[in-house]
């Protein structure tokens, strides 16, 4: 097989039933989801009974390897060409064997991704509201997974993402995030494992009788666009110092962080757009303009 396609594991119950396909590691500097995979790996080949599972963690293993979040081999995000192409550069045809092999047929898509070295968020469960049939189905599954944020993306989904291609598909879909840095929180990976084995149990594809401690986290619900390239940008070059921090709640114009110069002055001033709860901030501090410092969503 080509060294730059992932492998992808499989978990078979003895019995025929729902096929969930789980990515993690889709940026390579992202390892809560590549971690929880492999630890809900080793718990399902124990306890699955009915159904498939299939894992694709790390599902971009040459950015893997660099610990970047762009392919290292033609500077594209995997994120953002599913589909993919079998023609195309590297990352498409990985995006294009991850969707031949593990999104289409599945039941259901849950895709493991993380802040990564740049960012900081809210450990949370999204999914896409664009279409009602779908939407239901992935509340549904999000709500079992009972992050502490749930966020609904409105409107049209983004393209070039595997959610957005098991839309496409007709497949329902969840993602995850997590706070990233570099950093992987024993707390927030037991969120990651204990969440999809949850969906996983009730999709009765384990044991009944198998007991999962029921989340004592109280969800908070939010919605907005949720794209981390679309969010508050960058105008200036320099230093983001942040005001504001993951989780807390803004009111339409409160400063959020500020940007300065070498010389310690002030760039630019970011404010809230609108109010809602802070769900992502930059945590890189150097910064160029068109990055994205912070997206703000808004309470349900």
């Amino acid at each position: 097989m080509n060294t730059l396609l992932p492998t992808i594991e499989y978990v078979k119950g003895k019995i025929d039933g729902p096929t969930i396909g789980i990515l993690g590691g889709v940026h390579g500097d992202e390892f809560e989801g590549v971690l929880a995979c492999r630890q809900i790996r080793n718990i399902l080949q124990k306890s699955l009974i009915k159904g498939t599972v299939k894992f694709a963690a790390p599902a971009h293993p040459v950015a893997w390897h660099d610990s970047t979040r762009a392919s290292p081999t033609d500077g594209l995000n995997l994120a953002r060409v599913f589909p993919g192409n079998t023609s195309g550069n590297p990352t498409e045809k990985v995006a294009a064997f991850l969707t031949e092999n593990l999104i289409k047929g599945a039941d259901l898509l849950i895709d493991l991704h993380s802040a990564g070295k740049n960012f900081d968020m809210a450990l949370l469960c999204g999914y896409l509201d664009s279409d009602p049939a779908m939407s239901i189905k992935s509340a549904a599954y999000a709500k079992i997974f009972d992050a502490p944020y749930t966020w609904k993306h409105s409107g049209p989904p983004s393209p070039g993402r595997s959610i957005s291609t098991a839309e496409a598909f007709g497949i329902p879909s969840i993602y995850v995030e997590g706070r990233g840095g570099g950093q992987v929180r024993t707390t927030d990976l037991e969120t990651y494992v204990s969440g999809v084995l949850r969906i996983i149990h009730s999709m009765e594809m384990l044991d009944q009788s198998s007991k999962f401690p029921k989340s004592s986290i109280t969800t908070v619900s939010v919605s907005g666009d949720g794209n981390t390239d679309e969010g508050i940008i960058s105008t200036t070059a320099g230093y983001f110092c942040t005001t504001a921090e993951v989780g807390s709640r803004v009111a339409e114009g409160d400063l959020l962080g500020e940007v300065i110069d070498n010389d310690a002055k002030t760039c630019e001033k970011i404010f809230s757009p609108s109010s809602g709860i802070v769900m992502l901030m930059r945590r890189s501090t150097q910064v160029s303009p068109g990055d994205t410092l912070s997206i703000v969503a808004s309470p349900l």
